[in-house]
């Protein structure tokens, strides 16, 4: 059959290039199927088919790329083969379920562009009744409205072919071969790049991601996996809507558009949001009856800063929808290569979010398991009611994310047609019973405390006189009745003092049975206790002494000297003259709930410490609801600084629930090793580390052996997925609990306790009982489940305030809502979202988050994959101002490996798992990483990363270093019209783009005999990974590594 060879349409060419980028993937496959008439046989369609082919020419056509070009190759005839499949054997109610599978089975399987036809059809009989035709078709030759003119047409080719009459179909005065010619000639040099002056304005400043909060990281290359949500909106809020949009002078596809662009900023938690609409391309009549791919994708970017009323929103979204519709003839395509985004396999380029409302029925609308972009809305009105299908990435986000962002848009939208002037913030996304399911979600548990209970009521020794209550750092010991008789006489000579209520008492002493009696001691006799580090600075002492208002420092004699400075009475320890004949009976109770019990002082952004009161009632509370979790008997592990809160539950939780104290050495906190012999040795039931020690103790070599541990409370930093993977993995037999919580909130009124084979990030858990936890918006409401905001917290156990600082309490402790008259928040600046089981997810500090190349980064998710590859002991990351080349992400890792290979080996290793624009600009490796004296990462503390390299290859030149590498060079020369190309030099800084990648596969196939993959070409992007790519590829798998390692000489890792 003769072939006629006709250039192609830019669209063509954009799902050519995406076709050859992802062959083996049917992304691009349009998927429809349609009722046929019960009495239509196999040959009657399959001629109606062949009739609608020989009427629209991208029925016969196919692709070949010739001469550096795609063109398209229209052929006389193409086989009309039409599958056939009965499933009237089949059990009744198993029918639906099979059809289905077989139509996403043939919606599943791509197309070979070089292959006609670029369609399959199937028909499927269920029964007598109920005959279906299963069409798919490639999106290179059809697009979304080719859909309604191909089924209205075949209905009528049926119809027609059945009464023995022609069809009435309208005349084709042009075919699409036409069209490809008239828009090749349009788009000239000059009105490209007046279309391109108004885009480049537009999309100024764009940010390479929308910033959703998805449920997964992103992975470093997208696989296109997508799930699909069905919803409908009642018919009276259809019809509202459409009377809306007629009220505020827009159209119905304005007004839905500018209800999803509120929702997805508040998801977001951004104003600049930015989607991708299709327009359908038919810019003249002569195009609308034709079969093709017209379609193109426009951005619609909206500022929605200000919180505007819906009414204005909508009005936003008019203009610069409007102003889209009137540059809609820039190919996509060609914009993505003039404004050369990052090349990023990650995600789509310049958007990850479509809206479309489609005017054909979307009922026939096969999923084949692939989606596009991040999320896809499609609305469609059929029947007077609004049906909505939502496509998502399976790499991102989880079925139940789609559908509560569905129900937040259809909430949205009532709340927008009943109130159009209220601020798209106050526009709720949850109805009040949803609401108030997440308020009781919010709730802990109500847990009885004893009425007047204080402190000094659970310290009176839950254990017998003779139990073991303190494990000395050198093994000795002391027994409960000779603490607390200890801790009473001290107790008696601070009365003595004018110590009671409200009278702060500094403790500034090293780990020892004298610390423990001395803390003890200040509880008892009502006084605040006030810790103080003895690792400090004396003049940092010396203020938060002042500043505390503290008479009194109990300390050891050996500090004294270093402390003799300080603006109080020293009181040494272990010099109990003074009481040591007092009574050893417990003093009479003088405080009362809402009496302050300590004074702990936290880093204050302004550098100056802040002081947290926290009252008795609030301790209380803490230590009740954790002493259930450790019967008598227990050894609970001292080792966190007394200057952090943690502590304050290391000390007090053993007397009150009759456990057994083992303090650490002085310093000890720090060594693993040293903590892994302690735990052995006093057979340690109840630990305590922060996340990154936690990391360093499972390092330290049989660590397992501490089989005596039954829990480890992770706290103070975010605890990552594989940590407590790992942690299963070497001490299967404890239980590893996730808590959180601040310093002005009791240490902690959350908790989780990890299961081991879990995925996904480990949540804070639940509120702690008589505590809440709310997640909230700007304006103070809760947010629906999902949906990121600022964590709260509530109940008892919030700290009275800030010593001394009236205006900073009054800022962070604000009046609560949802409680009782005169109840109290804490703002925690963290961010926050709360899932469906009711468990919270921690997403960071509002105030660490860091943008890199545009996007949201949480540094934790490269800290993690840098963890991951096996000569990384521990890792950091941080945004550096300092950074090589400008600011920019620098890692920090502890690495085992050669330092020269640090660079190369770990941004190898990051871009099989991170997108590249998280992707740090330099590596720095470093013998051990900052820490604070609670063992937290200091990041502040990092050391400056001058002279460690850059991330981008090609910031230097370097002359090709082998023949292979000088044959290449002069390839990318040649086809980039450059004087010089060196081994570095990346393909599409120098100029390249997508079609070009094309003509230099084709290149390096006829100068190596070596087939790369267009995908793979965008991830090897130098000379230098050219030449690795295909001696790789020559060798057939061997280990390329290992491989140079033997020529070099050198031992493989």
């Amino acid at each position: 059959m003769s072939v006629d060879v006709f250039p192609v349409s830019s669209g063509q060419e954009r799902m050519w290039f995406l076709s050859r980028f992802e062959p083996d993937l049917a992304v691009y496959n349009v998927c429809l199927w349609m009722p046929m008439p019960r009495d239509a046989d196999p040959e009657l369609v399959e001629g109606a088919l062949a009739a609608l082919a020989k009427r629209h020419e991208p029925l016969r056509t196919t692709f070949d790329f010739r001469d550096g070009q795609v063109v398209q190759l229209v052929h006389a005839g193409v086989p009309a083969a039409l599958a056939t499949t009965d499933l009237g054997a089949l059990p009744a109610p198993e029918r639906e379920a099979e059809f289905d599978r077989i139509a996403r089975d043939d919606a599943g399987r791509p197309f070979a562009l070089d292959t006609a036809p670029l369609w399959r059809a199937r028909l499927v009989r269920l029964d007598e009744d109920d005959l279906r035709l299963v069409w798919i078709c490639d999106h290179t030759v059809f697009d979304g409205a080719s859909s309604a003119i191909f089924v209205d047409e075949l209905y009528e080719v049926l119809a027609a072919a059945a009464a023995g009459r022609p069809p009435d179909l309208p005349e084709l005065r042009i075919q699409y071969a036409d069209y490809a010619a008239w828009q090749c000639g349009r788009l000239t040099d000059e009105f490209l790049a007046g279309e391109l002056r108004y885009w480049r304005r537009r999309l100024d400043g764009l940010p390479a991601d929308l910033g959703l909060p998805a449920d997964r990281p992103r992975p470093a290359v997208r696989t296109y996996g997508g799930g699909l949500h069905l919803f409908s909106l009642p018919p009276e809020l259809t019809a509202r809507v459409d009377r809306l949009a007629k009220a505020l002078g827009v159209t119905p596809f304005m007004a839905l558009l500018g209800a999803f662009k509120a929702v997805l900023a508040r998801w977001a938690g951004r104003d600049d949001i930015t989607v991708g609409c299709p327009m359908s391309g038919r810019v003249l009549p002569e195009l609308e009856p034709l079969i093709g791919m017209f379609v193109n994708a426009v951005l619609i970017r909206t500022d929605l800063s200000g919180d505007p009323s819906f009414r204005e929103a909508a009005r936003r979204v008019r203009g610069t929808l409007l102003d889209a519709i009137d540059h809609q003839e820039m190919p996509f395509e060609r914009l993505v290569e003039a404004l050369r985004p990052q090349r990023d396999l990650s995600r789509p380029p310049l958007f990850q979010v479509a809206f479309n409302l489609v005017p054909s029925d979307t009922r026939g609308q096969i999923a084949n398991g692939t989606t596009k972009v991040d999320l896809s809305l499609d609305l469609n009105v059929r029947e007077g009611r609004m049906h909505g299908r939502l496509e998502y990435a399976t790499d991102l986000f989880d079925a139940g994310t789609a559908e509560r962002l569905a129900g937040w848009f259809q909430e949205f939208l009532a709340a927008a047609v009943r109130d159009p002037d209220r601020p798209i913030s106050a526009l709720p996304l949850m109805d009040a019973g949803e609401r108030e399911r997440i308020l009781a979600a919010s709730r802990g548990p109500s847990m009885p405390l004893g009425a007047g209970t204080v402190l000094g009521d659970l310290l009176t020794g839950a254990a017998p006189d003779g139990s073991t209550a303190v494990i000395a750092p050198d093994g000795g010991t002391l027994s409960s009745g000779e603490l607390h008789a200890r801790a009473n006489r001290l107790a008696h000579w601070l009365r003595s003092q004018r110590v009671g209520p409200e009278t702060p008492v500094a403790v500034c002493a090293e780990r020892s049975p004298e610390l423990v009696a001395g803390v003890l001691a200040v509880l008892k006799a009502g006084g605040v206790y006030t810790p103080l580090d003895s690792d400090h600075p004396w003049q940092r002492l010396a203020a938060l002494v002042a500043d505390s208002g503290a008479r009194l420092v109990l300390t050891q004699s050996h500090l004294s000297g270093r402390l003799r400075n300080l603006p109080a009475r020293l009181v040494p320890l272990d010099e109990d003259a003074a009481w040591r004949d007092l009574p050893d009976g417990e003093p009479a109770r003088v405080n009362r709930p809402g009496d302050a019990a300590y004074l702990l002082y936290t880093s204050g952004t302004t550098g100056r410490p802040k002081g947290v009161v926290t009252t008795h009632e609030a301790i209380v509370n803490r230590l009740e609801w954790m002493r259930r979790s450790h019967p008598p008997g227990a050894v609970v592990l001292h080792k966190t600084p007394i200057s952090f809160d943690v502590s304050v539950w290391e000390l007090c939780l053993p007397p009150v629930c009759g456990a057994a104290l083992a303090l650490a050495t002085p310093g000890g906190h720090r060594d693993p090793s040293y903590l892994r012999d302690l735990i052995k040795e006093r057979r340690v039931t109840t630990a305590h580390f922060v996340p990154s020690m936690l990391a360093s103790f499972l390092a330290a070599e049989g660590v397992e052996e501490c089989r005596s541990l039954r829990q480890v409370i992770c706290s103070g930093e975010e605890l990552p997925r594989d940590l407590a993977a790992r942690f299963a993995d070497r001490l299967p037999d404890a239980a590893l609990h996730n808590l959180y919580g601040p310093t002005e909130a009791a240490i902690d009124v959350s908790a989780w306790r990890c299961e081991p084979r879990a995925s996904g990030p480990v949540p804070i858990g639940r509120p702690v009982p008589n505590t809440a936890l709310y997640v909230l918006d700007e304006r103070m409401a809760p947010v629906p489940a999902g949906m990121p905001g600022e964590l709260h917290i509530a109940g008892v156990q919030l700290a009275r305030g800030y010593h001394g600082r009236p205006g900073r309490t009054a800022a962070s402790f604000v009046p609560d809502p949802f409680g009782p008259p005169g109840s109290r928040l804490y703002r925690t600046g963290d961010l926050a979202r709360r899932r469906a089981d009711g468990a919270i997810e921690f997403l960071g500090r509002a105030d660490t988050q860091v943008k890199a190349h545009g996007v949201r980064v949480e540094l934790g998710e490269i800290e993690t994959a840098l963890a991951e590859h096996s000569r990384v002991e521990r890792a950091a990351a941080a945004l550096r101002e300092d950074a090589p080349g400008g600011p920019g992400l620098v890692a920090y890792a502890v690495w085992s490996g050669d330092p020269g290979d640090i660079t190369k080996v770990l941004r190898d290793h990051l871009s099989r798992r991170l997108p590249p624009t998280v992707i740090p600009q330099a590596f720095v490796p470093v013998e051990a990483l900052p820490a604070g004296s609670s063992g937290k990462l200091d990041r502040a503390a990092l050391p400056s990363p001058a002279g460690a390299g850059r991330r981008t290859l090609g910031t230097g030149y370097r002359a090709p270093g082998t023949p292979m590498e000088e044959e290449l060079c002069a390839i990318w020369r040649d086809l980039l019209g450059r004087d010089r190309v060196g081994a570095l030099d990346d393909f599409f800084e120098l100029g390249g783009h997508s079609m070009l990648v094309v003509e230099l596969i084709n290149r390096v196939r006829a100068a190596f005999g070596v087939e790369l993959p267009l995908r793979r070409c965008f991830e090897i992007t130098t000379v230098e990974g050219y030449a690795l790519e295909i001696l790789e590829r020559r060798l057939g798998g061997q280990d390329l590594d290992r491989l140079l390692d033997d020529v070099a000489g050198e031992p493989g890792p």
